[in-house]
């Protein structure tokens, strides 16, 4: 019994909706421009469905703490706003709002 969190874990950890190919290589800037850097910034806004006070309201859900920075980033193909409050570090999903990640400080 105590072994079936550790087999269901890898369903939840790939559950999560992704970024496609084409929308993960439209985010790379290769030229370090300004300008490019918030067209950058533009493109992940535009392709995130979960807008930042939606994720403050899904983090807060769920640890029941105010959110202290929050920062929408991508890592590897998904497209995550990774938050902290006082005791913890979260990630959201971007596109379909699940928490990713959950972890004490």
């Amino acid at each position: 019994m105590k072994y079936l969190p550790l087999l269901l874990a890898p369903i939840f950890a790939f559950a999560s909706q992704a970024m496609t190919p084409m929308e993960h290589s439209s985010i790379h800037g290769y030229n370090k421009n300004p300008n490019l850097k918030i067209k950058t910034e533009q493109k992940k806004k535009k392709l995130s469905n979960i807008k930042d006070k939606e994720a403050r309201k899904i983090v807060k859900k769920a640890t029941t703490q105010e959110v202290e920075k929050i920062q929408l980033i991508h890592l590897g193909d998904f497209l995550i706003y990774k938050a902290t409050t006082k005791d913890y570090k979260v990630q959201v999903n971007a596109i379909d709002g699940t928490i990713m990640k959950k972890e004490s400080k």
